[in-house]
């Protein structure tokens, strides 16, 4: 494991940042102030799954998909169904979840590649729509607006995470895990040849690369750790309804990816650390300040897209298709070929 997180190269101190990190981060319930910034840290590690998915669709694969958040409502109904209606064990049903949404993500791609990314991003808006509708309106299966409530807590292998601190290791231990899988991945060939994908689709088709094969490979591997993700949501926080994977979701998540870095998976989790801690942060101050919180927002991301329009701490080249979003936006003058 420590070689997975762990560079090969670099000072001796970068070897052994991440170890630290899980470390610190592992004895925050000891430390923090009763329940609330608990769930605030567990809220920002299950966003941070649905980013890292973001990131390997849009960062390292260069499409702009906005419907994550139903590819996340798509994981988190079949694994509360599973359980409850089926019995089935949460682990077994969280890998399905993630399997459920990955080949929702295969089985949209494979038509949507036909167009070009701008034309993409509206079908997975629809896609997303299309979804609300169906949980909104499938009152046998989703209950509808009610939503599905009592749902039972995550359980591994008997061990029942009931306690908010038991849920908070859990849900860690599923972001590091995940987080280093991704990372290896996008180090190894499947990251080289997105990027190649990402850059110039004629030239790697031309050099051999199954353009839409590794186009295809990536949205269901970004839609799977949504899936994922929206497993471990749904049981943590005991409830789902379709109203918490609407298309503003799948916009918070975009823009978490944007703010943190595009092709970068420490990005995944700076943003929607920020994203979730500055709002948390001014709500616990000052009653008047939660009202200027989507401004607040706003205005971040718009200073970003000025000065640093790779994110934070994003390393690569930004996407064509979210290049050009971001300059008819902003009203700049480029060359859109």
């Amino acid at each position: 494991m420590m070689a997975i997180l762990t560079p090969a190269q670099g000072p001796a101190w970068r070897r052994f940042a991440p170890l630290l990190f899980i470390a610190a981060m592992a004895i925050l319930p000891f430390v923090l102030p009763g329940r609330f910034w608990l769930h605030i840290f567990s809220l920002t590690m299950i966003y941070a799954i649905f980013v890292l998915g973001q990131n390997v669709i849009t960062g390292w694969a260069g499409m702009l998909t906005l419907g994550q958040a139903a590819f996340a409502g798509t994981g988190a109904y079949v694994s509360v169904i599973l359980t409850m209606q089926f019995g089935v064990p949460w682990l077994l049903a969280f890998l399905i979840a993630g399997g459920a949404s990955a080949g929702a993500g295969a089985l949209l791609a494979l038509p949507c590649l036909r167009v070009k990314s701008d034309f993409l991003s509206l079908v997975t808006i629809a896609f997303n729509q299309i979804f609300f509708v169906v949980a909104n309106n499938w009152m046998d299966v989703t209950r509808g607006p009610m939503g599905i409530p009592a749902v039972p807590a995550m359980n591994v292998l008997g061990w029942r995470a009931d306690r908010p601190a038991e849920q908070f290791w859990l849900i860690l231990g599923v972001c590091v895990i995940l987080y280093a899988m991704i990372s290896r991945l996008m180090r190894g060939q499947l990251g080289r040849t997105l990027k190649m994908v990402r850059d110039d689709e004629v030239a790697a088709g031309a050099l051999g690369v199954n353009v839409t094969g590794a186009k295809v490979l990536a949205f269901a591997i970004g839609c799977g750790l949504c899936g994922l993700g929206g497993s471990i949501y749904g049981h943590y926080m005991r409830f789902i309804s379709p109203d918490m994977f609407k298309l503003e979701e799948s916009l918070i998540i975009m823009q978490m990816a944007i703010l943190g870095g595009l092709a970068s998976a420490p990005g995944a989790a700076l943003g929607a650390f920020l994203m979730i801690m500055i709002p948390e942060a001014l709500r616990s101050s000052e009653p008047w300040l939660i009202t200027i919180r989507p401004g607040v927002a706003g205005a971040t991301l718009v200073l970003l897209m000025i000065l640093r329009p790779h994110g934070l701490l994003g390393m690569g080249e930004m996407p064509r298709s979210i290049q050009r979003l971001i300059d008819r936006a902003m009203g700049r003058e480029r060359d859109m070929r």
